[in-house]
């Protein structure tokens, strides 16, 4: 039976939906102790994982139940903010029958949803450097993504997305969209940007990536699409290129070291200092050397802490590890850090960075809105579909131009002998273009 389900779970073309995409079907596809459900959702401005706990609890306990007894974990634990009160009071009262699962209230800091930081504050156990919840017998899983595999199991394929709209929108709303519906669309389908000279992220203001609203769709990982002025701390620094970045860390860098002592991941015993990193830059451009010496670069979690909060200079160590792992790829050089004999920082506890100052740093604080879940009446006439929207290998068109295609018609396929994830239209209507990483479907 378990074997069957996976196939259904793979064959509907689930993935994580909160951000990383890999394809559940691998990652239910073992045996691990202990199934922790994340519905940390830490980044400010975001509110899908809490409303469908609230709003659709039966549907995300079906997938909780069938992940589960996948894995066969001997313990399933919601970990779930402990500010969101009426998801938790939603959860509590559930009638579950036989099926047991605890409960765990996670302070409101961030990024209480990274993987590594989830496991630890759930179980007190380190994953290993460089590695996954899987090696300490854990699996992390996202809410909507439980409620994609109730769904498969009935039959539908991953063809909608929950998205919240907020920020610097008229009405900041979350909606089931279909995926591949034009951002600009929802945007206008929100009432429209307030004033003018705005940007726009897929993702929250944190790890949020910029995006062109007028060209961009939805993918099957976005979870949010924020506004913000252009000339907010945010969009600033995310609009600043590596050049810029490394001549302003030659430049003012003071040695504080709160880039490393709010580290997430240092802060879990792991071997990664971006104070090190900025120091060095004292003495110009970076050599083939100091990369390698910098490989530590490779366990940065990209959770942005040490650009968007940690350094009173508005430094980004961030974009510069990136930039460097993009380095030691060209260099051939893998990640050697593995360490699994690791020890939490005895004041881990007392530099978690407390979402409420983090809004005010980032002086996002006035975006108040619930955006409450609401219908989505739009017509969407046209939609792309990313064939790379997921961990692994873009995935293959099966069928050609001009074919006619239903919703939920199988429109690429994983490439053989890779890791990948089934895709699949989400409109009725006819393929009026495949290019080289996406396909257009338009209404008839």
């Amino acid at each position: 039976m378990a074997a069957k389900e996976i196939d259904i779970i793979k064959e509907a073309g689930v993935v994580g939906a909160g951000g990383a995409g890999f394809p559940t079907h691998i990652k239910l596809d073992g045996s691990v102790d202990t199934l922790i459900i994340n519905a940390a959702e830490c980044e400010p401005l975001i509110n899908v994982d809490k409303l469908l706990l609230e709003f659709n609890f039966e549907t995300v306990y079906k997938g909780i139940e069938t992940a589960s007894g996948l894995v066969g974990a001997k313990r399933t634990i919601i970990a779930i903010k402990e500010k969101n009160k009426k998801a938790i009071d939603v959860i509590e009262a559930f009638p579950s029958g036989g099926f047991k699962f605890e409960i765990f209230k996670l302070g409101d800091f961030y990024p209480a949803g990274d993987e590594q930081v989830l496991v630890n504050e759930v179980t007190s156990k380190i994953v290993p450097e460089g590695g996954i919840p899987l090696q300490v017998g854990v699996v992390v899983i996202n809410v909507e993504t439980l409620l994609n595999i109730a769904n498969a199991l009935e039959g539908k394929k991953v063809i909608d997305k929950y998205v919240t709209v907020n920020g610097e929108v008229e009405k900041p709303m979350t909606l089931l969209v279909p995926v591949g519906t034009p951002v600009k669309k929802l945007i206008d389908y929100c009432g429209g940007v307030k004033g003018e000279d705005n940007a726009v992220l897929d993702g929250g203001p944190m790890m949020g990536k910029l995006i062109d609203p007028r060209d961009y769709a939805v993918r099957k990982t976005t979870k949010s699409i924020i506004v913000l002025p252009e000339d907010s701390i945010v969009i600033e620094n995310k609009k600043r290129g590596i050049s810029a970045d490394l001549k302003r860390a030659q430049a003012i860098c003071l040695s504080c070291r709160m880039c490393t002592d709010l580290c997430p991941r240092y802060l879990l015993g792991h071997d990664i200092f971006p104070d090190e990193l900025m120091k060095r830059l004292y003495k110009g451009k970076l050599s083939n050397e100091d990369i390698k010496n910098f490989d530590f670069a490779y366990l940065c979690c990209d959770c942005g802490l040490c650009e968007l909060y940690s350094c009173v200079m508005d430094l980004s160590a961030r974009s510069i590890f990136n930039h460097i792992k993009d380095e030691l790829v060209r260099l051939g050089i893998k990640n050697p850090h593995n360490r699994d004999e690791l020890k939490v920082n005895e004041f881990r506890q007392f530099r978690k960075v407390p979402v409420s100052r983090l809004k005010k740093r980032l002086e996002i604080d006035k975006y108040r809105s619930l955006t409450p879940m609401s219908d989505f009446n739009g017509e969407v006439e046209s939609i792309k579909i990313y064939l790379s929207q997921h961990v692994g290998a873009p995935s293959v068109p099966v069928l050609t131009e001009g074919a006619q295609v239903r919703r939920g018609d199988l429109i690429a396929d994983i490439p053989e002998g890779k890791l990948g994830a089934r895709i699949h239209s989400s409109i009725d209507g006819r393929i009026s273009q495949i290019g080289t990483d996406h396909i257009v479907i338009k209404k008839i």
